[in-house]
């Protein structure tokens, strides 16, 4: 008898590159033998309970979804069930994610109204086909970059096929993360759905303010420390100024966001056109022009209006007329003189790791992104961390990939990876792919490695024998 190929789905799709994988809900790339094509291909595994009839009765919407094309969705080309596994073909995975392009690239205002046009646009397809309560989270939207007759040219697609509703209806739920499918994110939902109240077009319309107000600011609106904090700050908090964090935003783009944004679901945008219209009627500030650390704490210091630095922002100031004195005011209290210089001299690096030994700073190890994994070197395996504990670890206690350092919003968190001689914070062990907020000044063991985190701008850490 003949091994049955465990790799061929529904006859026609083999199986390649797995992209994502939870136990329920796994994506991969395929090859079609029919077409010769490259496909995504998303598997779920169906609880053993459920009847034939349902499964087909849940897989008809995908076929509402295939009707209505846009080069701004996921285009579904087959589904089908192959005995207890649903597949769903749809275009090959292209592109980032946006959650990703917004980490790890400068998006400026133009580009930022450009991706949010797009992302309308595919909404908007998907509304007139009577389909709503969108999934828009940033790690479910794609942006594919390329060359064209213009020059360098952004495409974003909306991915959410459904899959949510179909996983909802399925009884089954694929992770209870913020990340997952099924999940409520408090930081990307409307007030209504927080509240389990109808949502509809008009909750979409919110999402797309909320990523509106990311993109352009490079930070999400309401972020508590706890999700349900951030749950309470959607429903009753209002729209933050993003003048905070760029001083020339065009007073127009302030008033899109407030609309959209609204809390009472009958203020925002009637529809995606009206949203749309709205965003083309905002007029871009004068182009901006990169200058010199030097020349922003020198503007700084004479009262001259300087950009809202972050360590999260292009360095750059437009020619504008010059501020009011209540302007300058405000924006001396919102930009500490110590803070800029601080972000002038740690130029693209977000924080430290501390090595001390006998009360002095012995080396400073840098942390210059987002998302970091701290271990230590495997030349066997040709693995190389982030951040490489080798050098401090001579009794190799640090595992390969030991902890994660996040950087979220306005705060740093960490996590261990499940590593073999655990991550200690403090006095606090760590329980694996747990996030634990990590602030500044505090002890971190990773194995018998003992280093301090250090945010730059914040106060001078003093050398200290405690901990060795």
């Amino acid at each position: 008898m003949s091994q049955r190929d465990t790799r061929l789905i529904g006859g026609i799709y083999r199986t390649g590159q797995i992209l994502s994988s939870d136990g329920i809900l796994t994506t991969y790339t395929a090859y079609n033998r029919n077409t010769n094509d490259v496909v995504g291909l998303y598997v779920l595994h169906c609880p053993p309970n459920v009847p034939p009839h349902v499964i087909q009765q849940v897989l008809q919407p995908l076929a509402q979804r295939r009707a209505h094309a846009s080069p701004h969705l996921l285009h579904i080309s087959d589904w089908g069930v192959d005995n207890n596994r649903i597949f769903i073909a749809t275009d090959p995975p292209r592109g980032v994610t946006l959650r990703h392009a917004m980490d790890n690239e400068n998006i400026d205002l133009p580009r930022s109204l450009d991706l949010i046009r797009q992302l309308a646009l595919g909404v908007k397809v998907l509304h007139e086909a009577h389909i709503a309560a969108l999934d828009l989270r940033p790690q479910f939207v794609t942006v594919e970059t390329f060359m064209d007759n213009n020059g360098l040219t952004d495409r974003v697609r909306l991915d959410d096929i459904g899959l949510r509703e179909l996983l909802r209806a399925l009884g089954t739920s694929n992770s209870t993360a913020s990340d997952s499918l099924v999940a409520i994110d408090p930081r990307y939902a409307s007030p209504e759905h927080l509240k389990s109240q109808p949502v509809g077009p008009w909750s979409d319309i919110y999402l797309l303010g909320i990523l509106l107000f990311e993109l352009v600011t490079g930070r999400i609106p309401f972020v508590g420390h706890t999700p349900a904090e951030t749950g309470v700050m959607q429903g009753t908090t209002g729209v933050p100024r993003m003048k905070q964090y760029m001083y020339n935003m065009p007073d127009e783009l302030q008033a899109v966001v407030d609309c959209a944004m609204s809390k009472e679901p009958g203020r925002r945008f009637a529809n995606v056109n009206a949203f749309l219209k709205a965003l083309q009627s905002v007029a871009l500030p004068p182009a901006t022009r990169p200058i010199e650390f030097e020349e922003t704490l020198r503007d700084a210091d004479q009262g001259r209006p300087s950009s809202s630095l972050t360590s999260e922002m292009a360095l750059s100031t437009p020619h504008t007329p010059p501020q009011t004195q209540r302007q300058s005011s405000d924006l001396a209290q919102s930009l500490p003189l110590p803070a800029i210089r601080a972000l002038a001299e740690e130029q693209s690096i977000y924080a430290y790791l501390r090595y001390e030994k006998a009360g002095k700073l012995q080396e400073r190890l840098p942390i210059t992104g987002k998302n970091v994994i701290i271990g230590r070197v495997d030349p066997k395996r040709g693995y190389t961390p982030d951040i490489d504990l080798s050098s401090l670890d001579l009794t190799k206690t640090v595992s390969r990939q030991h902890a994660r350092i996040r950087f979220e919003e306005t705060f740093f968190y960490i996590e261990d990876i499940k590593s073999h001689n655990k991550t200690r914070l403090g006095e606090l062990v760590l329980t694996p792919l747990k996030a634990e907020l990590l602030q500044h000044g505090d002890w971190i063991a990773f194995g018998s490695v003992r280093l301090r985190f250090e945010i730059p701008g914040m106060r001078a850490l003093t050398p200290s024998k405690e901990l060795e």
